[in-house]
């Protein structure tokens, strides 16, 4: 669909310039928590929720039909208005399994264009162990390989939708124009393929792909499509950095999911809370639950990934020991951070290089201190769940004996160009949690997806409502938010005065962030970024240069990527021309 209206730009003339639109006031805790009752209240009855049995007798629990792929069909009880307790998973047994290193797909060289191919496909994986969880994933039953793209160099990547469903394939922080970038517009109807070609002209770095449909972004991702994309200049090699993939340069997929007994994913089972962001119990590193990898007792890299849809990760070793985080989402830094936890939100990806030259015959633990963050993300319990407020584990490094391979960490990384941002135009994005003013709610039956249409049957949640706003304003396919200018600097401010962070990201460009609350950065904030999570009551600036086109067929996306907000209006369009 062609966006046809253009809304009113949101811009300032200066930094200096202040809105003269101020947002409506956060609603109250009461107001907060009746929203989300008449939320969940309409979610039962909505149509998209065909499976759900009514109560007998005024007596009965009412139970909730779920398809079990091979397992047969399961009565999931409802704990209230559209929540229902799936019986869980089987006890964890964390470190057991290895880590799975997803292969690298580096192309296949045709006059001057390398070629990459990637389907999306349905399968079943063992994403914890003793069960078989039906999944979708790129070439293979989930995720999807890492494509290892030489920057400058043109590539042609074919993606085959093989699932009954349309999708899109989003290339997150890559600088490409809008028609190639995979947003909402560019659907790929079942059993058809779309060809991608572009060239990405920017620093080495770890980028990731995944679907970006209309309605359907968070339960496709959460349903096992995803995977990195690197861009390789060689500057890591000629700088001494770790770069022996799946040795010392270790990917790092964090995801979390909720699993039933059957093996069958869960998604969007509470309404009461899962409308605030998908979160769950099981901890997945590359599609394993806790897994271990053996790497050698030298400098090693880990390239973290927060593919979570909802959740955000307070990353630290479990010995609280320093490491140096070397690249953000977009680029390697000015110089090395030292740090000994780092925030990343969903969607954000940092690099870091670990120095485990003493540790020969240890093993430490990657975590997540959530609870020690908790404050800054959430003041609502409709936030939070009980892992958000506390320590759990992830990877476990076993360390072996070094490869005899000579790696550093350089005190200067890279030249991180400084924008010339005196007297550029401002906009201002305020950003709107749940309001009690809701319309009511759609099925996804409308939508042109069963409900229950999602790898052995998950459902696919509810998407499509006007719960979360842009500037007081939700996410209409059909309008251009804004337009900015090919070449144009400019500064975007994104203004949270509700009690809940979110993770913002634009599509289309490289940006700095330039001050918290008028306040600097963290040194590991300073370099390329395309996602910032702004956290509850704060102000973020970020400055960019547009240096891609996008029309109104294909615009770029900028939204929150809670991906349950993004599917629920907390999305806007922009063109650059």
């Amino acid at each position: 669909m062609k966006p046809t209206t253009q809304r009113q730009n949101t811009v300032m003339p200066n930094p200096a310039a202040q809105d003269a639109g101020q947002p409506a006031g956060a609603p109250t805790q009461p107001d907060r928590r009746r929203a989300l009752r008449i939320a969940s209240a309409a979610l039962l009855s909505a149509p998209a929720l065909v499976g759900l049995a009514r109560a007998q007798g005024g007596h009965a629990m009412p139970t909730m039909k779920m398809g079990g792929s091979g397992h047969g069909d399961m009565d999931m009880p409802m704990d209230g208005p559209g929540e229902r307790a799936a019986a869980p998973a089987p006890a964890r047994a964390p470190f057991r399994r290895a880590l799975l290193i997803p292969p690298m797909l580096m192309g296949k060289a045709d006059r001057g264009v390398l070629r990459y191919s990637l389907t999306a496909r349905a399968g079943a994986s063992r994403l914890v162990e003793g069960l078989n969880t039906p999944t979708w994933g790129y070439n293979g039953a989930l995720l999807g390989p890492v494509l290892a793209i030489p920057r400058g160099r043109p590539v042609h990547i074919s993606v085959t939708n093989g699932l009954a469903q349309s999708l899109t394939t989003h290339w997150h922080g890559a600088l490409v124009p809008g028609r190639m970038d995979g947003g909402p517009h560019s659907l790929i109807q079942p059993g058809t393929m779309l060809d991608y070609r572009f060239a990405l002209d920017q620093p080495g770095a770890t980028l990731w792909y995944h679907p970006h449909t209309e309605y359907r972004t968070g339960a496709q991702t959460y349903a096992g499509l995803a995977g990195m994309l690197l861009v390789d200049d060689g500057i890591d090699r000629k700088l001494g950095l770790p770069h022996t993939w799946g040795v010392d340069d270790i990917p790092v997929i964090v995801q979390d999911r909720r699993i039933a007994a059957s093996g069958q994913l869960i998604y969007m089972s509470e309404a009461m809370r899962d409308l605030m962001g998908m979160k769950g119990d099981r901890f997945l590193v590359n599609g394993r639950e806790q897994p271990y990898v053996e790497v050698p007792a030298q400098h090693v890299r880990l390239r973290l990934l927060n593919g979570s849809n909802a959740r955000s990760y307070h990353f630290a070793l479990d010995d609280r020991r320093p490491f140096d985080v070397i690249a953000s989402d977009s680029g390697l830094l000015a110089r090395p951070a030292v740090t000994r936890a780092l925030l990343l939100g969903p969607g954000e990806r940092a690099e870091i290089v670990v120095d485990l030259s003493k540790d020969q015959g240890r093993a430490l633990v990657l975590q997540s201190r959530s609870g020690e963050v908790a404050h800054l993300l959430g003041s609502s319990s409709d936030d939070s769940d009980a892992w958000d407020l506390r320590t759990f584990d992830l990877l476990r490094l076993v360390v072996t004996r070094p490869t005899g391979v000579s790696t550093s960490v350089p005190g200067v990384l890279a030249d991180i160009e400084a924008l010339a941002l005196t007297g550029a135009p401002v906009r201002r994005i305020t950003l709107q949690g749940m309001s009690k003013a809701m319309k009511p709610m759609r099925s996804d039956v409308d939508r042109g997806a069963p409900p229950n249409s999602g790898p052995g049957g998950m459902s696919l949640g509810i998407a499509g409502q006007q719960l979360f706003s842009l500037n007081h304003r939700f996410f209409d396919m059909s309008v251009i938010d804004q337009r900015a200018r090919l070449g144009g600097v400019e500064i975007w401010e994104f203004v949270n005065d509700q009690e809940m962070a979110h993770p913002m990201h634009i599509h289309g460009v490289a940006f700095q962030v330039l001050s918290r609350d008028g306040n600097p950065p963290p040194v590991w904030e300073r370099g390329w970024k395309d996602t910032v999570l702004v956290r509850r009551g704060e102000t973020v600036r970020v400055g960019m240069r547009f240096t891609q086109p996008a029309d109104a067929a294909h615009p770029y996306m900028y939204h929150c990527h809670i991906l349950e907000h993004e599917a629920n209006g907390m999305m806007g369009q922009f063109t650059v021309s």
